[in-house]
């Protein structure tokens, strides 16, 4: 009997843990998704989840597992990112054994994805059918069907381009609240970034019945109770229209009812004496489109030129749909990528001493040696030695001595030393105090290594992990071909700051990506000691003239301020200098920022220069970047940008902002800088239709909130 006993103890300690019963593992946002980009995975299991394990691969092939720790509920959404589109995931809770689970396909890395919560009967769904898009560049509209899809940390909305908030039908936000941890996902991803927009009509009421309804986080203005329109000549004119809005206040034909907004932010597009109907306003760093009534109501769901007032609202025209009808770009076979973040990428991926040899060395070396093994040294020893033997010991010195070459050539750009590449976005909005950092870090090993990365500070509001290459080419995260991985075990994200025993290959390179808000200290900029910017300009005629007054630390290098069409050259700017802004500062057109800075002093080659893809100047590339849009984008610069779409500010400046841009001096990172300032719109902006103009006094000096704008 004791023999027994010693036997089943031996074999329980030598067996497995016992594995809890997975029930289900949902990937993506109503099972949308994309890869090197962070989503939700939510699991539901047969047992309290205390610890969470969910393994995948990176772009690289290299297995990474995420760890977590669990609510003690048997259902847990966490955060994660996919490396490859093929990959299976596998999911650990409680310690148990991995379990594989298969994936959707990913989305698109070039497709827009906009996320609707609430009614989704818009006529948003009419307006992108009548875009003049190819299927996979078309937006595409996810409907959320509970409050529990929603991300409750702000990078969850990392692969959305927009998120649609409707209020028809307030069933769907029961149990939300200001401090709910969806809503202050959502509100923060906004601030930082994001893009919404928000049709309130009359059931918003319930949301705005006091001052810590949820709903004020994201108005463009003060509420000041509800109100009711009763003339559709606003939306008519808007749209262009010769159909009525039809509205009698019956159930069949009812007013329009919505809140009233006092002290508006933004531009306002429709607006009925002075009640915003539609506006397009600035949300720290992020944009906010606000419509004034229920679009999915009557009496608009049923008049029929809803979508193109929907499309105008959008601002969805033909010309900004020519690129998107392009061919393919062929700069994924030229260059490896199709997308701006892989310009990036590839220019972090050169570091000093590092020295790649050319394809076209490789290719004439082989060409060479083909040469003379074949034809040479048959010539050499049979007509001039005469002696067919001696090609047993010509053969292998040749095999030496273009060794020994291969090697001369290879050996001095291979250094034995780690080195590292760092860019590094602060980007600031002034009215808000709103800083947003984000850093890249490639790292060069010239052997096997395990390295371990940690950026910022300990917060649940950062994230630093690997950085992924979209598309198919080379080492790209949806590969055509099985790319088998070199390593068995991997690396670990043990918090989503942190990233441990990341595994790199001798003379190979790894990158990293993190971003977070900043609200404490932060060198070069000191952020808690007020206001980075003070700036007070005013738009004359389309030309921004004011001051600005820097209160950083180290001075800014080849500033400009951009705004509408121009690009303002600013220079250098020096901690507590103040800079004057006059219509005779110098100047240049918008579009001049995509050529190469050394060709736009020479006039011959700035007539035929346009955007470089291949270049590696980091300050060039995110000038690019972070007005990626508004230069003309996909069809100016023959990349798209949308893998990260949120560090394109071109969204500001279509709104009441300016955008000062410009770089630091620092041995160890590439650092530039990037602050929205606000800009005051007069009497003679252009922003303004000549109406609303016709109305205001001549002054310059009289400032104005931005008003009504005629459409064309």
């Amino acid at each position: 009997m004791l023999r027994f006993l010693l036997c089943l103890a031996v074999v329980c300690c030598l067996a497995e843990p016992l594995q809890a019963n997975i029930l289900s593992v949902r990937v993506g946002i109503e099972e949308r998704y994309k890869n090197g980009l962070w989503t939700t995975i939510t699991v539901n299991s047969s047992e309290q989840i205390q610890t969470l394990a969910v393994r995948s691969s990176d772009s690289d092939g290299t297995p990474i597992t995420y760890h977590y720790e669990g609510d003690g509920m048997s259902k847990t959404t966490v955060l994660a990112k996919l490396g490859r589109k093929d990959a299976p995931i596998q999911v650990s809770v409680n310690g148990g054994a991995f379990q594989s689970f298969d994936v959707p396909m990913p989305v698109n890395a070039e497709r827009p994805i906009y996320l609707i919560f609430g009614n989704d009967d818009i006529g948003l769904q009419g307006a992108v059918a009548e875009l003049m898009l190819r299927e996979d560049r078309r937006p595409l509209l996810v409907k959320i069907n509970s409050v529990d899809e929603l991300p409750t940390k702000w990078f969850g909305y990392e692969s959305v381009e927009m998120v649609v908030l409707t209020t028809t039908e307030p069933e769907l936000f029961a149990g939300l609240a200001a401090e709910s941890p969806q809503i202050q996902a959502l509100h923060t991803w906004l601030q930082l970034g994001g893009k919404m927009l928000l049709c309130v009509g009359q059931n918003a009421e319930q949301f705005l019945a006091d001052e810590t309804g949820w709903l004020h986080l994201f108005l463009p203005g003060r509420f000041d109770g509800m109100t009711e329109l009763r003339n559709g000549n606003p939306f008519e004119r808007f749209a262009g229209s010769q159909r009525q809005i039809f509205m009698n206040g019956t159930d069949e034909a009812p007013f329009m009812r919505m809140p009233r907004i006092v002290e508006p932010r933004g531009i306002i597009f429709v607006q009925d004496g002075d009640l915003p109907l539609v506006l397009q306003s600035t949300h720290g760093l992020g944009m906010m489109l606000y419509f004034a009534s229920d679009l999915s109501g009557r009496p608009l769901n049923h008049w029929r030129d809803r979508t193109t007032l929907v499309r105008n609202m959008m601002q969805w025209n033909r010309a900004q749909q020519r690129a998107a009808l392009a061919p393919r770009s062929g700069a994924m076979l030229q260059l490896g990528y199709n997308d701006i973040a892989g310009q990036i990428r590839s220019a972090l991926d050169q570091f000093e001493g590092v020295h790649v040899v050319p394809f076209s060395v490789i290719l004439l070396i082989l060409t060479a040696y083909w040469l003379v093994i074949g034809l040479f040294d048959w010539y050499f020893v049979h007509k001039v030695l005469k002696k067919p033997i001696l090609t047993w010991l010509t053969f292998p010195l040749w095999i030496v001595l273009f060794g020994f070459l291969t090697y001369a050539l290879a050996v001095p750009g291979r250094p034995n030393a780690e080195k590292h590449n760092v860019l590094t976005l602060y980007d600031v909005d002034v009215a808000t105090g709103i800083v947003r950092e984000s850093t890249w870090e490639s790292v060069y090993s010239p052997r096997d290594a395990i390295v371990s990365r940690l950026r910022g500070e300990q917060s649940a509001d950062n994230f630093f992990s690997w950085f992924g290459l979209p598309g198919s080419g080379l080492g790209g995260m949806a590969p055509n071909t099985v790319s088998p991985s070199v390593w068995q075990t991997g690396s670990e994200q043990v918090d989503y700051g942190q990233i441990v025993n990341v595994p790199i290959q001798t003379r190979s390179t790894k990158i990293f990506f993190g971003t977070q808000p900043i609200t404490a200290v932060r060198e070069p900029l000191n952020f808690a000691a007020g206001s980075v910017y003070v700036a007070q300009l005013a738009d004359d005629e389309g030309i921004p003239v004011g001051t600005i007054e820097f209160r950083g630390d180290l001075p800014i290098t080849n500033a400009i301020l951009v705004y509408g069409r121009w690009a303002l050259e600013l220079g250098e700017i020096t901690p507590g200098q103040t800079v004057t802004i006059t219509k005779t500062t110098p100047r240049r057109d918008l579009r001049d920022l995509l050529i190469p800075p050394h060709t736009l002093d020479n006039e011959n080659l700035r007539r035929l220069a346009t955007y470089n893809p291949q270049s590696k100047d980091l300050e060039y590339i995110v000038r690019v970047l972070s007005l990626h849009r508004v230069l003309g984008g996909f069809e100016a610069t023959g990349l798209h940008h949308a893998y990260m779409p949120s560090l394109d500010m071109s969204d500001l400046l279509l709104a009441d902002r300016a955008l000062l841009l410009g770089g630091a001096l620092s041995d160890s990172a590439t650092v530039v800088y990037r602050a929205s300032l606000p800009i005051e719109l007069t009497a003679t902006s252009p922003r303004l239709g000549r109406e609303r103009r016709e109305l205001l006094p001549d002054a310059l000096d009289a400032p104005i909130r931005p008003g009504y704008i005629e459409v064309p």
